[in-house]
Formats: structure tokens, C-alpha cells, sequence
């Protein structure tokens, strides 16, 4: 090549591109005036501007020269991108170890878990599409079985006692406590399944093999008895009964639950003998107890079925038998550690749904022994201060399913579907379990007390009361307009008994700072009773009806009776009351067809109406006229015959009333003379005893003679033990302290003083 001039120009050598701040390599090497550089050296990864415009990079970072100088381009670097070089290599054999470190360690928890355990991480994965394996292998460690692993012993004598500590053992996924006082956590587990269990897996049941008639007794029971009596859960039982999983459903448990379905079915297999009525579910019973006594060994469906089938035996009148089953009941409970949320040291031991069953478990067992301790006037078999256990946790798609009318005959006809409306079942359990807790309180006042009763604990009572009653939610409230749940009428109803109950002991007394008497109370409370009971009849019959209302209703009839026995009672409430108590008193006739100890019930009604009141009203008299007492068993044998009752008009009423004896003799003073002195009942006295009042019994019941679970009627004993004598406290540990009276909280004066105790108080006369 010739210059202007005609002198050839020279070459120059190709320069490096990182030694060079141009775009043109020959200009750089020219203006530098020196020799080029050596071969452009090699770069390990280009930028991925250049790598998709196939140009030649210089590395350089943060931004090569191409991209800045040449192209203008954004330059970024991807070192990851390819997987051929050793450091991605490295870095991607580490990524699958961390990925397949928390599979190992699902596959290994599947591997040696139980049969429960797996299904349990299977439904935990699957429930969990976008849960990372990290968080999934955590959640299966906490499940697992890892933790059977029995700990190296320890050196150290420090090391050794801690294996006596508070611990639970576990036989086929159920967990047995022991405290630190017992050596047999030492003890290695067994595992064992029932025979019989095993053999009756095709029906559940060896009474019938009539799979439509199980499957009826087992709607009537969800439909009447479980949305309250709840002693496990509808799904888990369902699930592990389609299955085939003794887990948790056990022929036990299913015979137990037909033998209660029995009780709200018309079908004449209901009964053991097709001839008498009595006899509802107790063939049913007799296979649940046979098999009981071939495995009494502690599990959770073994305290579910010994639960329920305590409810049976009182629904058929042998209450004595139902309270040793409940008896039974709680030792299993304490053994398993249900009443504690973390029994001992687990290790992992349960699962997430085990722990889920335990709470439902416990706390429908709560509501069982609260209630028995209540119905029967007993202590409370657990006190509320051991119980260590959450409350189940609410489930929108549980709360919502549907609750539907099994057994009405507007629902079997198909025109029934107006009552179907969400169950709220844990709703429910759990606002009940809190009630039950303040019930605890109030049984263990009366019946094991550490301090006196004065007025204001009764208040304070009854303030808590008021506020669970006032803080439940609108789910649970009585509707205006449409259906009611059954059970949550029942729960309503409830709250009303336990209100009497807390202050019918004391309507003999009026409280010193307080608007309103105990028995004013008391009537307000047994009115609403018969409210309510009004709209459950209205709307759901009282055929179908939960066992708890027959202790209800025998409270409410018993304030109606003290109502209309007493002395100047407004018409208006004479009236009323008489419209009340016949009502009760037909729901309980209705009753008796599904709860045979109804009828002790109706009878002790019978014998009260003629011993306490002056005048029967004639609604009443209609329905008491159809109780039969000819059974041996009546509570009142010596009852006047119905030929000898004189007939008078009542002032104000046309109503043809009967002449009977003085008012309510049970709440009139003990120095009164009574008009049948053949009749002498516990805190009531002759006219040849004492009047003096600091003889009095300030307790109040309605059975004094029978002491049918009421043993703070008896009359005082110095010689015998005076724990659950309530007389002892309010009689201030001293016959007849009446400034001691006072200081309590607790005062004579009142409504209808001398009608309700004929002696002044000042006086002594």
C-alpha cells in the first residue's frame, strides 16, 4: 500500500483488546507508537450480551468493552448458566444434597413408622402441594417415630434420675402416663389387638348383620345424642370404620354407639325384648360390655365407648351402674394422660391427628363427668385445676357441615329439609367445655368445700355464669325466625338448670345485698326452661330430645311446684306456672318412650303435686292423672287416693281445683306442725321438737327422704363425717349463729317470711 507521498506503510501488529482503551486495535497500537502486545489472553465466561451475539468479549466486569464502547448494551454476567464448568457442577451437586436430604428423611420416617404414621405423613404431604420438602421434613420429624430411640444412659446419677420424671409409655399409639412416684415407665411395651376385635370387622357388630339398620342406629346417634355428648370425632370414627382401622373405631365402640342410636329409633329391633320398651339397647350393650371384659386394656376407643355406654345404663334407669362405668371412665383418662396436652415426655410419640383426637376425646369426656356430677349431686371426678389440655381447634369446613333431622318424620318423608342448617359441632364443644369448667366450680363448692358459702361467692358464681351466657356468639343464639339447632337449645337450657342448681339450696334466704331472692331467681330460670323447651317441641317434637333434658325439665317442674304451692300467688302467675308445669310434664311422658328412668321422674311429679299443693290446677291434674305408680319402685307409696280430694272454685278462676294439703311442707319451718303427722322427712320436725330457729336447716331439697344423690339433705350427724353437709357452713360451725348469718351475706327477713317460715325471727317464736 503506497502513501501520498508513493513510501509503503507499514503493518502493524494485532494488539491486545484488554490492554487497550479503543474499539480499533490498530489505531491504539498506532498512537502508542510502540510494538503490539503479545496473544490476547483467554476469559472463562463472557457476558451474555456477547454470547448471544456470538461477538468476542474481554471479560470485564462489572461491564465488558464490547458492550460499553461498541454496542451501548446493558452487560450482566450468568456464571450459573452453564452447568459444563466445575464450579456449577459443584454448586448443583450440593443443591440435590440439600433437595434429597429432606427426602431421606420423609422416606426414612415412612420407612419405620407405623401403619398410622404413614397415612398421617400422606395426608400431611398431600394437604401441602406448595410446601417446600424443608418445611415437610420438619413438620415429619415432630410426627415421626424417631424419637422410640431410647437416650444413651448417662453417666452421672443426675443422668439416671431423670428417667423417673413424669413420662408416658405408648402401646399401639395410645399414651399411658406415669408420674414420678411409679417404677412402671420402666416397664418395655407390648402390643396387642383384641381377637374379637379383630373377627367382627365385617359388621362391627355380632347382634345383626342388617347393614341398613346399623347404618340408621348410627344417624339417629350423629343426629340426636353425638352433637353434644361428643366423645370423639364424627370424621376420624368414619374414617377408621370404612378403613377397617382399629385405631380409632373398635367393634366396642360401634356397639356402644348403636346401643345409644337405639334409644332415638321406633324400629322394634331397637329393643333387646320386642315386648318391653325398657330394653332399648341393651342388646347392643350386653355385646359392648361382653367385649369390654375381654380387653380392658386403656386406649382411646375403650374411654369413648365406656363413656357412652355410662349414658346408657342411666338412660335405662340403672344410674348406679352408669356411675361406676363413668368411674372407669376417668381412670382411663388420667392413665392415658388425656386431661394434659403433652403427657410425660412423648418424644415425638404422637401425631398431629392423635393429638387432635385426645382434645376432642377429653373434652367431650369433660361435658360426660361434668354432667353426671350435676345430675347426680356428686363430686366432680376430675377437678377442673388438673386439667392441662387445649381446646379443640375450630375447622370452617367441619363447622359447616350440614346437620340433618335422621329420625323426624317430616325428614324420612322428605319435608324436613327446612331443618337442615350447619352443624357448628366444635363451636359447640367448645363453649360447652368452658361452661363445664365453671360448673366444675360450683359442684366442688357444694360438695367438697374448703371455705364457708357465703353470699357473695354465690354471686360471684353466678356472675361467671352470666358472662359465658352473654359472650357466646350469634352463631349460637336462639333465632327468631327459623330453626334452632337442637343442641344449641339443649346448651341454653342447660345454662338455666345450672343457675337453680346454684341457688336452689338457698330459697329458703334472702340475700343482705342483693335486688333479687334465690327464689326469684330460681322462678326466672325455670320459666325460661319451659320457654325454650316450648320451641324445641314446636319445632324438632320431644320424641327426639337429648338425654340431658330430662334432668332440665325435673328441675324446672320442681321450682313450677314450689310456685304454685305457695301462699298468695298472683293469678296471672297461678296461670302461667299451671300452663308451664302440664307442659313439662307432657314433654316427660313423651320422654319416657326413650328414656325408661323417666318414669322415676314422673312418679316422684305425682307424689310432689299431692304432698305439696293446696290447690292442683286443673291442667295439672289432667296430666298427672296419666303417671302410673303402680310400680314397686315409686319414690311415694303412701300417695292419697284421688276419691278422698274435695273439689272448691278457685277466687278468680272458673277452673274446678282440688283441696289438698298445706303448703310445700319441705320449705315451711322445722317447728311448724304439719298436717300429716305420720310424715316425718329430714329437716322437718315434729310439733313436739324444738322451735327454737337456731334449730333450723337452712339447706333446701326436694327429695329429703330419699337422699337420691343429694347427701347434703341428711339430717346432721355430729358422730359421722360432716364434709358434704352444706348445713355445716351456713350454719357458721355453730347451731343458730345468726349474726354469723348475716355477716355471710344471708338474711330471714324477705318475700312472704311468715307464710315461708311461720317464726319470728326476733323473737325466736
Amino acid at each position: 500500500m503506497m502513501t501520498s507521498k508513493g513510501a509503503p506503510r507499514s503493518l502493524l501488529p494485532k494488539v491486545d483488546p484488554a490492554l487497550s482503551s479503543s474499539a480499533s486495535p490498530s489505531l491504539d497500537a498506532f498512537n502508542s507508537g510502540g510494538e503490539g502486545p503479545s496473544k490476547r489472553r483467554c476469559i472463562s465466561s463472557a457476558c451474555m450480551p456477547c454470547r448471544k451475539r456470538k461477538s468476542k468479549c474481554d471479560g470485564v466486569q462489572p461491564a465488558c468493552h464490547a458492550c460499553t464502547a461498541v454496542y451501548s448494551s446493558e452487560c450482566y454476567y450468568d456464571i450459573d448458566s452453564d452447568h459444563r464448568r466445575k464450579g456449577a457442577l459443584k454448586r448443583d451437586i450440593a443443591q440435590l444434597k440439600d433437595e434429597i436430604g429432606p427426602r431421606n428423611v420423609i422416606l426414612d420416617a415412612i420407612r419405620k413408622g407405623s401403619e398410622a404414621d404413614v397415612d398421617d405423613i400422606v395426608q400431611l404431604i398431600r394437604s401441602n402441594p406448595d410446601e417446600s420438602w424443608e418445611s415437610i421434613a420438619e413438620s415429619v420429624k415432630r410426627i415421626s417415630l424417631a424419637g422410640n430411640e431410647k437416650a444413651a444412659p448417662s453417666s452421672y446419677l443426675e443422668g439416671e434420675l431423670t428417667e423417673f420424671s413424669v413420662k408416658a409409655t405408648a402401646k399401639s399409639g395410645d399414651i399411658r402416663q406415669y408420674g414420678h412416684t411409679s417404677n412402671l415407665s420402666l416397664l418395655a411395651d407390648e402390643e396387642d389387638y383384641s381377637s374379637s376385635a379383630v373377627n367382627q370387622l365385617g359388621t362391627w357388630t355380632n347382634i345383626t348383620s342388617d347393614n341398613d339398620f346399623i347404618q340408621h342406629l348410627l344417624d339417629c346417634y350423629f343426629t340426636w345424642a353425638h352433637p353434644l355428648y361428643m366423645a370423639f370425632s364424627e370424621e376420624v370414627f368414619m374414617h377408621g370404620m370404612q378403613d377397617r382401622k382399629l385405631k380409632y373405631c373398635t367393634p366396642l365402640l360401634v356397639n356402644a354407639i348403636l346401643a345409644i342410636g337405639c334409644h332415638f329409633s321406633d324400629r322394634v329391633e331397637a329393643r333387646a325384648d320386642p315386648k318391653d320398651p325398657s330394653t332399648l339397647g341393651d342388646h347392643f350393650f350386653n355385646e359392648a360390655e361382653r367385649l369390654l371384659q375381654e380387653d380392658k386394656g386403656p386406649c382411646l376407643t375403650t374411654v369413648q365407648a365406656l363413656a357412652i355406654m355410662s349414658i346408657h345404663q342411666a338412660m335405662n334407669n340403672r344410674d348406679s351402674a352408669g356411675w361406676l362405668l363413668m368411674c372407669q371412665t376417668t381412670g382411663m383418662v388420667i392413665e392415658l394422660g388425656l386431661h394434659r396436652d403433652q403427657p410425660g415426655q412423648l418424644n415425638g410419640k404422637l401425631t398431629q391427628s392423635e393429638i387432635a383426637a385426645r382434645r376432642v376425646t377429653f373434652w367431650g369426656y369433660y361435658f360426660f363427668q361434668s354432667a353426671w356430677a350435676i345430675c347426680a349431686g356428686r363430686l366432680s371426678l376430675l377437678p377442673r385445676t388438673a386439667v392441662r389440655m387445649e381446646k379443640p381447634a375450630l375447622i370452617d369446613d367441619l363447622e359447616s357441615k350440614l346437620w340433618k333431622p335422621h329420625g323426624h318424620p317430616d325428614f324420612d318423608a322428605n319435608q324436613g329439609k327446612h331443618l337442615e342448617q350447619p352443624g357448628l359441632r366444635y363451636t359447640i364443644l367448645f363453649h360447652c367445655s368452658s361452661f363445664c369448667e365453671i360448673v366444675d366450680d360450683v359442684v366442688q363448692m357444694f360438695y367438697a368445700p374448703r371455705d364457708r358459702i357465703t353470699s357473695r361467692r354465690l354471686q360471684l358464681h353466678h356472675e361467671k355464669f352470666q358472662k359465658w351466657y352473654n359472650a357466646l356468639p350469634s352463631t349460637l343464639a336462639i333465632k327468631e325466625h327459623g330453626p334452632t339447632l337442637p343442641q344449641i337449645i339443649c346448651l341454653h337450657i342447660y345454662y338455666h338448670n345450672a343457675v337453680i342448681q346454684l341457688f336452689r339450696p338457698f330459697i329458703r334466704v334472702s340475700f343482705v345485698q342483693s335486688a333479687k331472692t334465690p327464689k326469684q331467681i330460681c322462678v326466672e330460670s325455670a320459666n325460661k326452661i319451659s320457654e325454650l323447651m316450648s320451641i324445641y317441641e314446636r319445632t324438632y317434637g320431644s320424641r327426639r330430645i337429648g338425654f340431658m333434658h330430662t334432668h332440665t325439665v325435673m328441675t324446672a317442674v320442681i321450682i313450677h311446684l314450689v310456685t304454685i304451692s305457695g301462699s298468695n300467688v298472683a293469678p296471672d302467675i297461678f296461670e302461667q306456672t299451671d300452663m308451664y308445669l302440664a307442659s313439662a310434664v307432657r314433654y316427660l311422658q313423651e320422654m319416657e318412650k326413650a328414656f325408661p328412668i323417666v318414669s322415676r321422674y314422673l312418679k316422684a311429679i305425682k307424689g310432689l303435686t299431692y304432698k305439696w299443693c293446696t290447690i292442683i290446677p286443673p291442667r295439672v291434674k289432667m296430666a298427672v292423672s296419666d303417671i302410673d305408680i303402680s310400680s314397686p319402685s315409686s319414690t311415694f307409696s303412701n300417695l292419697p287416693n284421688d276419691n278422698s280430694t274435695s273439689r272448691k272454685s278457685v277466687s278468680g278462676s272458673s277452673h274446678l281445683i282440688d283441696k289438698r294439703k298445706a303448703s310445700a311442707p319441705d320449705i315451711l319451718p322445722l317447728g311448724m306442725s304439719r298436717p300429716n303427722a305420720n310424715i316425718v322427712t329430714p329437716g322437718i320436725q315434729s310439733t313436739k321438737q324444738s322451735q327454737n330457729p337456731a334449730e333450723q336447716q337452712l339447706f333446701w331439697t326436694p327429695f329429703p327422704n330419699d337422699g337420691d344423690g343429694v347427701p347434703l339433705a341428711l339430717v346432721p350427724d355430729r358422730n359421722i363425717n360432716q364434709n358434704m353437709d352444706i348445713t355445716s357452713l351456713l350454719a357458721s360451725g355453730t347451731v343458730g349463729d345468726l349474726p354469723q348469718l348475716n355477716r355471710d351475706g344471708f338474711t330471714m327477713s324477705g318475700e312472704d317470711e311468715v307464710a315461708l317460715w311461720g317464726v319470728n325471727w326476733e323473737t325466736g317464736i
